[in-house]
């Protein structure tokens, strides 16, 4: 009987455990949970093969805009900022600008990182996916790579790997970008960089 039982026990085990984790859809983050309803999602657009390797070009002189999303469902008191850095060996207003959407050089903060603010506040979003871009200008110098992240790039190791990393079974890792009294902000470990190659 036992040897009936147990299989039977770990496909219940296996069934519950799929549900639980189906049930926090993307759509459904932070909506139906007093605790996590101010536990918001950001991370770039395109996640590729789930493997960080989305790349793009710009040629000198031109902008490249790279789409991100934050997941937030319904609308707050409050608006929310999420950061992304630029990380390279090349010289940053020398090279390349980060710009906004007309043109005018950003500069990031003292830690290194480029705010991003997302309206929350005013009229329920029918879209819980929010898009924003980061526009990535070549400035006619160096030619290379810029790697574009939600992560500080000193929590990044050799090989790519977050060092904050608790290797999940299923890869998707969920790991903090902003986290204050109002809010928490955070990122996934499978689409937290995109390489920006300048020709």
């Amino acid at each position: 009987m036992k040897k009936i039982l147990y299989p039977i026990a770990c496909a219940l085990c296996t069934m519950i455990l799929g549900i639980s984790l189906s049930s926090c859809s993307d759509d459904a983050w932070g909506n139906d949970n007093s605790e996590t309803e101010n536990v918001f999602y950001f991370g770039f657009e395109d996640w590729g093969r789930l493997n960080n390797g989305v790349t793009y070009t710009v040629a000198q002189g031109q902008t490249v805009e790279i789409p991100v999303q934050f997941w937030c469902a319904g609308s707050r008191v409050f608006d929310a900022e999420a950061f992304y850095y630029a990380d390279t060996q090349l010289t940053l207003g020398t090279d390349f600008q980060i710009v906004d959407g007309n043109g005018n050089q950003l500069q990031p903060n003292a830690k290194g990182a480029f705010g991003m603010t997302w309206q929350l506040t005013g009229p329920d979003a029918t879209n819980n996916h929010r898009v924003q871009h980061i526009y990535l200008k070549a400035l006619n110098g160096a030619k290379g790579d810029v790697t574009v992240t939600t992560f500080d790039p000193k929590d990044v190791d050799a090989d790519g790997k977050v060092r904050i990393s608790n290797g999940s079974a299923d890869g998707v890792i969920y790991t903090p970008n902003n986290i204050n009294s109002q809010y928490e902000v955070h990122c996934f470990t499978q689409n937290y960089k995109v390489k920006v190659t300048i020709q």
